[in-house]
């Protein structure tokens, strides 16, 4: 049946960033439908440094123990101030005087955290010959921002832009390396979702596409659903664009 194509239940999927934004409802979404969902992230017990190999290759071998598979990996930690908060004071800089440091922990957290778990995760699959990875990337990784929408003197976090560029090579070439094993490797570039913003920035953000508005909370589960399960059986090295036609303009 039709249903069943879409069917993850069962799957041993791991979520990094898993009790952020988006973590915690597509967490909330694959548990709903049967998924055993592992969620690597400093903010539970035990925590999860991703950008740390050892406590990445502990944190894979624990679920291996517990679970003896790893059917999915979904990459959602990441880097990314919503703009007016406290967090975005620094991140949404001038980029002549974006800070640095602040660049190479961004990078270390949004694209080399994401290698580094592929690197973890991938024997797993690679043995048993199946899984599904799917990397977060988002439609300023292939657009540049419109920066007149926010406040002036602030400008869209210029290391979250080009990690999230990055994102979408980092899937290809795992993608080309993982495909002769039977795995598929994905990513979505999801547009802004709403989330603490004020109505004036929601309202900025919607005219930059063709729908007029933010994306609501869990409009992209299904996407995640479609690629982890069989569904998207044939689709690998692909980014599922799902912005409200921003790009498309």
């Amino acid at each position: 049946m039709t249903n069943d194509v879409f069917s993850i239940q069962g799957a041993v999927i791991i979520i990094t960033g898993g009790n952020g934004f988006l973590g915690t409802q597509w967490t909330k979404y694959l548990q709903k439908h049967g998924a055993h969902v592992v969620a690597f992230d400093l903010q539970q017990d035990p925590p999860v440094d991703i950008t740390d190999e050892s406590a990445t290759k502990r944190a894979v071998a624990d679920v291996m123990k517990k679970h003896g598979k790893i059917d999915g990996l979904i990459h959602a930690a990441a880097m990314d101030a919503v703009p007016g908060s406290p967090q975005s004071a620094q991140q949404f800089s001038p980029y002549e005087k974006f800070p640095l440091e602040l660049w190479e922990k961004e990078m270390r957290v949004n694209l080399t955290a994401a290698h580094l778990v592929t690197q973890c995760v991938a024997p797993a699959m690679m043995r048993a010959r199946r899984g599904s990875i799917i990397f977060v990337s988002s439609e300023l990784g292939l657009i540049a921002p419109q920066n007149h929408i926010y406040e002036a003197g602030k400008f869209k976090d210029i290391a979250y832009i080009s990690s999230k560029a990055g994102i979408v090579g980092l899937m290809r070439g795992w993608a080309s390396y993982l495909g002769s094993c039977g795995i598929r490797v994905n990513a979505i570039a999801p547009g802004g979702m709403y989330h603490g913003h004020t109505p004036e920035f929601a309202k900025k953000y919607g005219s930059l596409n063709m729908l007029g508005r933010m994306a609501n909370e869990e409009e992209y589960n299904g996407a995640i659903t479609f690629l982890l399960s069989d569904a998207s059986s044939f689709m690998t090295g692909s980014t599922l664009v799902i912005d409200g036609g921003r790009t498309a303009w």
